[in-house]
């Protein structure tokens, strides 16, 4: 019984010592499941720098305004109504005096033509109006036209254009006149004289060829004047009304 008892004791004891070896050996050569933990330091990453890249700055680039010339508000003053006109009238007034009609076409406004008054009071809406293109078929037509009434007399002025232009347009010559103003009215009757509301200096120009007297017996009552009325397009003036002016009752 006693030698019974010590030999499960050897035994009990032998296989205590084979778990201990086998435990230590299981730590040496096996896996472990836990791990140990790496420690890690936070670096930024390095950014990405693609080569020639431009940087997009705001544009401060501006479109510069155009420069413009400033023109007169109004040509009242005679000094800056000459300036614009004087070189035209003298084309025009030329071409009234040889009667040149191809020249005087090129200077008549191409869209309005050019008006024609015997007298001083303008009837915009009776007064006889031709354009560049007619004016030479007019020259050449035979039959009369009404331009107006007679001062006076009220009877009707029905002529030929060139009976009308010897009469109403170049009665003188003009272009020798002593006298020649710009946006200023010289020769003064009787009637009414509309031309600056018709055509106001803050858009045409009104140059007069004025003759105070033709005979001195008659004591300037028989001055006459010739006034040519201008208005701009483009960049350039054009004839629009040819005025004639007298001593009227």
């Amino acid at each position: 019984m006693g030698r019974m008892v010590e030999l499960v004791l050897v035994a009990a004891i032998m296989g205590m010592m084979t778990g201990c070896v086998g435990e230590q050996t299981k730590g040496a050569t096996g896996t472990s499941n836990s791990s140990s933990p790496q420690s890690t330091s936070a670096v930024p990453p390095t950014p990405t720098i693609t080569p020639n890249s431009t940087a997009q700055v705001p544009s401060t680039t501006t479109t510069p305004t155009p420069s413009v010339k400033p023109s007169p508000t109004s040509y009242a003053k005679e000094a800056d109504a000459k300036k614009a006109i004087e070189n035209r009238t003298k084309e025009t007034i030329q071409a009234l005096k040889e009667k040149d009609l191809k020249k005087l076409a090129e200077l008549i406004h191409p869209k309005k033509g050019v008006q024609f008054s015997p007298y001083s009071y303008i009837h915009v809406s009776s007064d006889v109006q031709v354009l560049s293109s007619g004016l030479a078929a007019l020259w050449a037509n035979t039959s009369t036209t009404h331009w107006g009434d007679y001062d006076g007399s009220g009877d009707p002025i029905d002529l030929t254009f060139p009976n009308y232009w010897d009469k109403f347009v170049y009665n003188e010559d003009f272009a020798a006149a002593p006298q020649i103003s710009y946006n200023i009215i010289l020769g003064k009757g009787n009637m009414i004289n509309n031309v600056f509301s018709v055509y106001p200096t803050t858009s045409a120009i009104t140059v007069e060829y004025h003759y105070p007297s033709l005979d001195a017996q008659f004591q300037g009552m028989d001055w006459t004047s010739l006034r040519l009325v201008y208005e701009s397009s483009g960049t350039q003036w054009y004839l629009v009304a040819i005025v004639h002016d007298q001593h009227t009752m």
